[in-house]
């Protein structure tokens, strides 16, 4: 080891040794050290001053992650299937290209005062139902619909609507979002886009008319716009409807009786190596095909060679593979009322009526063999296909936690079939897994998330799942997750279908929740098991006082099933018995549930 006796800085070693003092730049004069002391010292305060102001150099650079100097951008979204939030989210991703830094927010997690302060605003929503507001979106909307609303005269706004046009009210939400911001003084910077379902290139491209212009409007100079607060954007699936997810059908078992007024099945997925999870709670979207018997039915009214190429492709692939074939089109039925004859007649004054109702009851049960069976309009192939909408996903809700099936995915699906117009009618999705997949074959599928339909973070809270028929799927997921978690919090299911003996699915597994405990009750309304009809609301009604207890202590709330009937008889034996049993006006258990609902503590998964 080497040492340098010059470097010794004790002042009383070298005392009787030290000369005159002298002077070293950048250190204070008479100080007790000789020359050789003195200017080994500058040169080390020299370096540690250099190597300060380098770590200080790169703190300044590190700075801007925590304030990023860009021009904020408020994007909003409202989803029921994750369509809207998954453009919201690839909007953000775009906005910094342009100067901006954008904050995505659920509708239901920005009130309408931090909204008013938005000065540049994009709008993304779909449309549920026939004209209705996604759940989500539905408090917000009530807000800003309310006369007493904050002036949108600073805020510079966009619209993206995703619709259906197979639905009456198509993008109605998006259109009403649009207008309202008008009528409060905001300002549009581009016109609102209303996408169909294959509404990713549309989307795209008001994405690119739109970031550029909103950019260029407000305030110019850029603000320091904190990061903290914000989440970061989940990581994207690689897999979505253009590249989707190839899993194998491992099992499919049907799980009502022989006796049964229907048919539901049981699908087990197998994810292979992809590496892709899911929550409980989610919605699995599956790319079907359209049953063989139907595009042969199809081919024959068409008078259409199978093989023949359209668009570069076979017509039988098309029909098969790419093309909604059952469900008529908007424009399908504009050329069909063209045709000769008296049913084209109907159709026309039908279509032409301000008055959906008589339409829609005209079409109930027909698909689009039935229509070109009634109006013969000479359609070849090629007219068909130019007239033909894509053939839409289909999206079910998970009934299985990855926690406890490793690298699966569980489906329960009904199977839509019933007879009309001296035919067989099948669902498209629904039996051609039932009926024509075999386990093995390849399914094309990508997973939609569903946040706020989840298990609470919580695990000592209490849950309460409303879910009869095919509505139990993501129960089964909730009661699973919960298992795996070894959850403390009780959990109360309401399940019923038609009749107990043939209806009761996964029987065998609820009961064997009950035994162990995890699943704290099961309450049951088979309906047609006697004289007096008795659905899942009546059973509510029945232990409404217990309900409410559970709400009292932190119950989350679910619902599963049709959004028809079923969730607003649910929803209105809600509000009854909170009304009662929590001693409330009308007005009051309005507002106790409207508050579960802020608190994402009551929750749909409608259909």
């Amino acid at each position: 080891m080497m040492t340098n006796t010059n470097t010794n800085l004790n002042p009383s070693a070298n005392a009787a040794q030290q000369p005159d003092a002298v002077q070293v730049p950048g250190l204070p004069a008479n100080l007790p050290f000789n020359s050789d002391q003195q200017h080994w010292l500058a040169g080390f305060m020299a370096g540690l001053h250099n190597r300060l102001l380098v770590n200080e150099q790169s703190a300044e650079a590190v700075a801007p992650a925590a304030a990023v100097q860009q021009k904020p951008l408020t994007i909003i979204y409202g989803s029921q299937t994750g369509n809207a939030e998954s453009m919201a989210e690839l909007a953000a991703e775009q906005a910094s290209a342009h100067g901006m830094l954008a904050s995505v927010k659920d509708m239901d997690d920005v009130s309408l005062a931090e909204l008013a302060q938005a000065e540049r605003l994009l709008v993304i929503t779909s449309t549920y139902g026939e004209g209705e507001m996604p759940d989500n979106a539905q408090m917000l909307w009530d807000a800003i619909s309310s006369d007493d609303v904050p002036s949108f005269a600073n805020t510079f706004f966009s619209v993206l609507a995703l619709g259906d046009t197979s639905y009456d009210g198509f993008c109605v939400a998006g259109q009403l979002w649009d207008q309202r911001l008008e009528q409060l003084g905001g300002q549009r910077v581009a016109d609102r886009v209303d996408c169909d379902v294959d509404f990713e290139a549309p989307a795209q491209s008001w994405i690119d008319a739109v970031l550029p212009e909103i950019s260029s409007r407000g305030d110019q100079a850029a603000a320091a716009v904190s990061t903290a607060s914000e989440a970061p954007l989940k990581a994207k699936s690689k897999f979505n409807r253009q590249n989707p997810l190839q899993a194998v059908l491992s099992r499919k078992a049907v799980l009502t009786g022989d006796a049964s007024s229907k048919q539901i099945c049981h699908f087990e997925f197998n994810l292979g190596d992809s590496g892709e999870h899911y929550d409980a709670g989610d919605a699995l979207n599956l790319i079907p095909h359209n049953r063989a018997d139907l595009v042969d039915e199809l081919l024959q009214l068409l008078n259409s060679n199978a093989e023949q190429s359209v668009n570069g492709q076979p017509l039988r692939t098309l029909l098969t593979e790419q093309l909604e074939i059952r469900t008529p089109s908007k424009e399908l039925l504009a050329r069909l009322a063209q045709a000769e004859g008296a049913e084209a007649a109907k159709l026309k004054q039908l279509l032409d009526s301000d008055d959906n109702e008589p339409l829609n009851d005209y079409l109930w049960g027909k698909d689009v063999v039935d229509l070109l069976t009634l109006i013969p309009a000479n359609l070849d192939g090629d007219e068909f296909v130019s007239l033909s909408k894509p053939l839409a996903p289909r999206a079910y809700s998970i009934s299985s936690s990855i926690n406890k099936h490793a690298n699966e995915v569980h489906l329960t699906i009904g199977s839509v079939r019933y007879h009309s117009n001296g035919r067989d009618h099948n669902g498209v999705c629904s039996t051609w897994l039932a009926d024509e997949l075999d386990e093995g074959a390849k399914v094309s599928c990508y997973f939609a998330p569903n946040k706020h339909f989840a298990v609470p973070q919580d695990d000592k809270l209490p849950i309460i799942m409303v879910g009869p028929g095919t509505g139990i799927a993501p129960f089964r997921s909730f009661l699973e997750e919960r298992e795996m978690r070894a959850a403390e919090g009780d959990n109360w299911l309401f399940f019923g279908d038609r009749n107990a003996a043939s209806d009761f699915i996964y029987r065998e597994e609820l009961e064997g929740w009950q035994q162990s405990g995890l699943l704290t009750r099961l309450d049951l309304a088979f309906s047609r098991d006697q004289a007096e009809k008795i659905y899942v609301q009546d059973r509510m009604l029945e232990h409404g006082k217990e309900l409410f207890e559970w709400f009292e202590r932190g119950a989350y709330f679910y619902i599963c099933g049709d959004a028809y009937r079923m969730a607003k008889d649910v929803d209105a034996a809600l509000h009854q018995l909170v009304a009662e049993h929590g001693g409330f006006s009308e007005a009051d258990a309005v507002a106790y549930v409207n508050n579960l609902k802020s608190q994402k503590r009551y929750v749909r998964d409608v259909y």
